[in-house]
């Protein structure tokens, strides 16, 4: 096959870096920067996934006019993937009864947010849950009721993190990636490791990094610490006789001693992490293809540590893609969001926040300011809406039937 034919990486350097004589390492930092850069939410995916939120919490409300709904998980964290799923939480206001999750199922359906075969009610689950597929947006849902509040404060927390963590959110992208392409990031059906799960890791991971208080080259900063985290929790970690805790200090702690705060079954489970909200909790109680995590996360290492340590001059093309890929389907998804919302976006804006962020660039026109009054844009219920002009008043039929669907 001719280079030519050969697609270019998403994060994939200039031709002249490669067998240049820099550093595997370097090469690979720059590789993580670009494939951060290229994985985040632009702006108009961005509009698209608030308007969704938007449109599920008009279903909400005309259900139960006094609820509240609020994001939480990675979409309020803005450590999301573009074919993430959203987490909401309805608090209603009223006592636990499964018939809430029906309740909004046959709302949902009858309004035409989502189509009836794509949603299901799981209310056998440890957390029962609404799940469905918003059909302007394509975008799939996760909805709770009232016992999810802790979510809300666990995204908050893990915002603090990633302020004090710069590093985080671009090691997190790039190892969810991995696990998605592993099947392995999906907790209720295949038994993986939750994104939140993985968040926590990582930020364990980090924190003993910082105590030991070793210095970094900036150039290569991000490849070790991608590295040493495979090789830790791949080869080095012992799951069977510790737990992940980032409460303190964080680091791991002796399974035995959770034994305390953890009711009688979740200590037991392979992968145990210490929620930092409710320690009472096991993040990793559900992850019973934990095992299958870190020898994916050591076959990762393995890949990664025999480039790095290879002769800078033979290499001649990225590096990262050893172990991460974007599937054409997510390129595919992307592409026909950008061709068919580009109107959400309002021009003159920035690149928008995570939820429930504002950004102080010091510009009075930024589309990321709550106190705007030109009701382009407003803060509400831990999210951001766009105001009462278009175009968020869709009409759900039309655009369906004006979108140039695959």
């Amino acid at each position: 096959m001719c280079d030519a034919a050969i697609p270019v990486k998403p994060w994939q350097l200039s031709g002249i870096s490669y067998s240049s004589g820099i550093s595997a390492l370097c090469l690979l930092n720059l590789e993580i920067e670009q494939f951060y850069s290229y994985i985040q939410s632009t702006p108009t995916e961005f509009f698209l996934r608030a308007e969704a939120v938007r449109r599920i919490e008009d279903v909400a409300l005309s259900l139960w006019p006094g609820a509240c709904v609020e994001v939480f998980g990675s979409f309020r964290t803005g450590l999301n993937l573009p074919d993430s799923d959203i987490d909401l939480v309805v608090h209603n206001g009223y006592y636990w009864n499964p018939r809430v999750l029906h309740e909004l199922q046959n709302e949902l359906v009858c309004q035409g947010v989502t189509d009836p075969d794509t949603v299901s009610v799981l209310d056998k689950a440890s957390v029962p849950v609404v799940k469905f597929t918003e059909r302007v947006s394509r975008i799939k849902f996760d909805v709770t009721f009232n016992a999810a509040a802790s979510g809300v404060k666990a995204a908050e927390l893990i915002k603090d993190f990633i302020r004090q963590f710069p590093e985080l959110p671009k090691l997190v992208m790039v190892l969810k990636q991995f696990l998605s392409l592993q099947g392995l990031n999906e907790v209720y059906s295949f038994g993986g490791v939750s994104s939140y799960a993985l968040t926590l890791m990582v930020i364990s991971f980090l924190q003993q990094q910082a105590r030991s208080n070793k210095r970094y080259n900036v150039n290569n900063k991000l490849a070790l610490l991608l590295i040493q985290f495979l090789e830790y929790y791949g080869h080095k970690f012992d799951f069977f006789k510790y737990g992940i805790s980032v409460l303190g200090d964080g680091g791991c702690v002796e399974k035995e001693r959770l034994r305390s705060t953890l009711g009688e079954n979740n200590w037991q489970s392979v992968l145990s992490i210490e929620d930092p909200v409710t320690p009472t909790n096991d993040i990793g109680r559900s992850s019973y293809a934990a095992l299958h995590v870190m020898q994916e996360f050591e076959s990762a290492f393995l890949k990664l540590s025999k480039l790095v340590d290879s002769d800078s001059t033979k290499i001649v093309g990225p590096i990262l893609d050893k172990i991460v890929e974007v599937p054409q389907s997510m390129v595919n998804y992307r592409a026909w969001v950008h061709y068919n919302f580009q109107y959400l976006t309002v021009p003159g804006t920035s690149s928008p926040s995570p939820i429930g962020e504002t950004t102080h660039t010091g510009s009075s026109t930024s589309a990321s300011e709550d106190e705007r009054s030109d009701g382009q844009l407003t803060a509400r219920n831990g999210f951001r809406r766009c105001g009462d002009g278009p175009p968020q008043n869709l009409d759900l039929d039309a655009t369906l039937a004006n979108l140039k669907l695959n």
